[in-house]
Parts: structure tokens; sequence; C-alpha cells
């Protein structure tokens, strides 16, 4: 009983306050992102198609309402939420070289953190005053909230290899951490279609928006700052900055130096990078797609889009044990490249079979096969990087495989924006997708035996160990060859 008790008792994470920060800020961070986004972009499309005089409802005798040809502020109201990722992704790959820089070179790793945030937060609120007369300035706002979003994470993952030393107790914590961001996700959107559903305003798209933008604040702004203000500590700099260089141009010559590196002599890790870059840009555009599909072609509603959205985070979790298991049955590559068929033939499957309003079970089938292949992606991807770099240049790679994952994560949703702003039918622009899970399976086939590779980074590892045994060697017989003001023995 007593040791019951001492172990109730027991801080979480053995009262390291850097990751229970990390743990609070992940859960709020996934609520701030994800949950609001879900109801403010359904709002969004259909403000703009009312301000651009679009019919919004069905007429009598007809299955579907008349296609919104209409323009506002140069666009159609479908192109606004896939022109808000385009641009975001955009930025952020043009940024994230410089903003690594300012984490890794500076003493302001907390600074940025902290005033990231704050700005992230005040966004939110503003978005909480949502009109139909003012949707245009949130759509703007929307753009800072998620750059300043963006930034904020970037410098929470700096303090993430720095929790702890032991490298087992690091992956256990990982692992929790994604847990309860995915709880946190799904108690936030269950608490949502509850409350929409119970009070009636599950079609009233302005009011699921405030009520998501009040809710989300609510959460995130205690969570922010007591960890940035409580929980998290100053940090020096990673390494210096090398004397003539500039935090502006530094991160772009790492990327030049390190693509050339891989390119010379890693051919399976390039070859897996090129498909991080393909695959991750399909993955992460089919929210911002899909959202934009089931809203305007599917004219879901608010809380419907919300059901949609759990039943992709819910049916994550299965993807993961589904990644767990299949590595049982086969390597690594061919689990991600199996992942990637089911994806591709699921996104074709959604374009042969959703066309029109009244789809919704055939629409929450989709997403929650897409969630599955979102889990399942995520877990063996992670599993298999760790397995094909070189141990003694894990920092510095897997800081390139983060660069990767969001290169050109804006480029499907361009790809879609231009197909819409041209006429072309949306079941055409969301069958672009596939064209990226397809590309992810040739660039996996051609990084060769997954043995090869492994070997090839064990080697590597090897080689580099004892190269680095050999210059602690040579310092220790260079420190014993001088006197203690550093000078040569006159035995020498």
């Amino acid at each position: 009983m007593a040791a019951r008790r001492q172990h109730a008792l027991c801080p979480p994470y053995g009262g390291n306050k850097e990751a229970l920060g990390w743990a609070l800020n992940g859960a709020a961070r996934m609520i701030a992102f994800v949950g609001p986004g879900v109801f403010l972009a359904t709002a969004i499309i259909n403000l703009a198609k009312k301000e651009a005089g679009c019919v919004l409802e069905i007429p009598e005798g007809s299955s579907n309402a008349p296609e919104c040809n209409e323009r506002i502020y140069g666009l159609r109201p479908s192109s606004f939420i896939t022109t808000y990722g385009t641009v975001v992704g955009l930025i952020s790959a043009v940024c994230l070289p410089v903003v690594g820089a300012v984490l890794d070179h500076t003493r302001r790793r907390r600074l940025v953190g902290l005033v990231s945030s704050m700005i992230h937060i005040a966004c939110m609120f503003a978005q909480i005053f949502l009109t139909e007369n003012n949707w245009f300035m949130m759509v703007l706002i929307q753009i800072v909230a998620a750059l300043a979003g963006w930034m904020h994470t970037l410098a929470v993952y700096a303090y993430l290899p720095e929790l702890t030393d032991d490298p087992d107790l690091l992956v256990s914590w990982t692992a929790n951490f994604q847990m309860i961001q995915y709880a946190s996700l799904l108690l936030f959107l269950m608490y949502m279609l509850g409350i929409l559903y119970a009070t009636g305003y599950n079609d009233d798209d302005i009011l699921s928006a405030r009520i998501s933008m009040i809710s989300s604040t609510a959460i995130a702004m205690p969570s922010y700052l007591w960890t940035w203000m409580g929980l998290m500590k100053a940090r020096d700099a990673f390494h210096p900055l090398p004397e003539g260089s500039s935090l502006w141009t530094i991160g772009f010559q790492r990327v030049y130096n390190t693509s050339k590196k891989i390119c010379g002599r890693y051919r399976a890790l390039m070859w897996f990078l090129i498909n991080v870059m393909i695959v991750e840009a399909g993955q992460a555009s089919i929210a911002s797609i899909a959202l934009t599909y089931l809203t305007d072609t599917l004219q879901m509603s608010t809380a419907e889009n919300g059901i949609a959205i759990l039943l992709l985070f819910a049916f994550g979790i299965l993807g993961a044990l589904v990644a767990k298991k299949s590595v049982n049955f086969m390597n690594p590559i061919y689990s991600n490249q199996l992942c990637q068929v089911v994806t591709g033939a699921n996104t074709a499957i959604a374009v042969i079979i959703l066309y029109g309003p009244g789809q919704q079970i055939q629409a929450y089938i989709v997403a929650s096969v897409w969630g599955i292949c979102a889990g399942w992606k995520i877990c063996i991807e992670r599993f298999t990087i760790c397995q094909i770099i070189p141990k003694n240049q894990d920092a510095e790679l897997m800081g390139f495989y983060l660069f990767s994952s969001q290169v050109l994560i804006w480029f499907p949703t361009l790809i879609f924006t231009a197909m819409n702003e041209a006429g072309v039918n949306q079941r055409a622009g969301l069958s672009i997708l596939i064209a990226f899970f397809l590309g992810g399976i040739v660039s996996l086939w051609m990084m060769g035996p997954y043995e090869e590779a492994v070997s090839l980074a064990r080697e590597e590892s090897d080689m580099l160990h004892d190269q680095s045994n050999i210059a602690e060697q040579e310092l220790d017989e260079e420190e014993k060859s001088t006197d203690g003001n550093g000078k040569m023995s006159i035995c020498e």
C-alpha cells in the first residue's frame, strides 16, 4: 500500500520539468493547430461563397447546389484554404534554414518559443470575433497564426534531444508525448461535436468556429505561458556561429553541404529522403484539399467535417499498430511501400465514389483509411531513418530529414488551386495526390535492399567511431607531451 502511495506521488517524468513542459505544450499545440482549423476552414469557404453571391442551399428538386464559379478577391471561394496552405508551406520551407540557424547558434531559443506562442494566442483570440464582414481579415490572421505556430513548434523540438541523456528513456518519452497529443485532440474534437449537436448549432459555421476558438484559446494560453515561463529553461547556443558566417546564410550552406554528402556517400538514404519529400507533400496536403473537397463538393457541414477529422486521427493510432506488426513479416521499406500503395488506392477510391452531397458515410470510411495510413507512415518512416543513418551523424542527418519533410508541402496545394481556378473538376484536383504516392513507391524501390542500407550505416558508424578514438588518443598524447602551461616539454 505504501509503495503504491509513493508511486502515485512521484512527479511526472521523474521530476523533469522540461519533459513535463514538452508534454503539456504538445497537447496544447495539437489542439490549437488542428481543432480550430477544421471549423474555421469550413466557415471561411462558406462565407466566401456567400459574399461572392453563390447559392449555398440545394435547390428543390436538385441533388446538389450549383457550382460556384464567382470570384472574390481574385479567387474562387473554394480556393482560399488551399491557397492559404500553399502560402504557409512556401514561406515555411524558405524560412526553415534561417529559423533553424537562430535556434542553433544563439541563446534565443526560449525567447523564440515564448514570443511565437504569444503571437499564436493573439491570432486565435482575434479569430473569436469572426463575422460575415471580416472573414477575409481572418484568413490573413490565420496565415500569421500558422507561421507563428510553425516557429513555436521548431523552438519546442529544439529542446527534445536535451530532455535526457538516456536514449531509451527519450524514445519512451517521445512515444508518450505522441500519445498525449493524439488523446488531447480526440478529446477536444469529441467535446466540440458534443456541444454542437447538443445545442443544435452543428450547421452554424460561424458559431462553430467561434466556439472552437474560444475553447482552444482557453486551453492553449495557460499551457503556453506555463511551458515557457515556468518549465522550460534558457539555453546556450548548440554551436557557436563560425567566424565570418551569418545567421541569414549558414542554414542554407548547411543544407547544401549535407545534400552533397548524402548524394555522394549514402545512395539509399538519398532516395529515402526523396521519398520523404514527395510523400510528405502529398500526406500533409490531404487535410486542406480534403476539407475543401468535403465542404465544396460534398457540401458537408462544420460538424460533419469535424467527425471526418476525428476519425482520421483516431484511426491514426491503429495505423501505428499496423506499422509495428508489419515489420514482423516484411522489412520496413516494403512496409512503407505497402502503406503508400494503400494511401494511393484509398485516394483513387475517394475520387471515384465521392462526387456529391449525402455521402457522409463514404467520406468517413475514406477518412478512416487515410488515418490508418498516416499513423502507419509516421511510425515506419521514423523507424527506418533511425536504422539507415550513421550514429555519429544522427544530429546533422535528422535535421536534414526534418527539412526534407517540409520543403515540398506547398506543391500539391498549389497544383490543386491552379486546377480549381482553371475550372477543372475538383475530383481531378484530388486525384493529383495519387501521383505523389506513386512517386514515393518508386523512390523507395530505388533505395535498393534494406539490409545493404543498414549495413552501410553500421560500417560508417564504426569507421567514424574508430576515427573519433584515434583523434582522442592523439589529443591525449599531445597533452602528455606538454607541460602545464601548454608549452613543449624540455624532454622533447
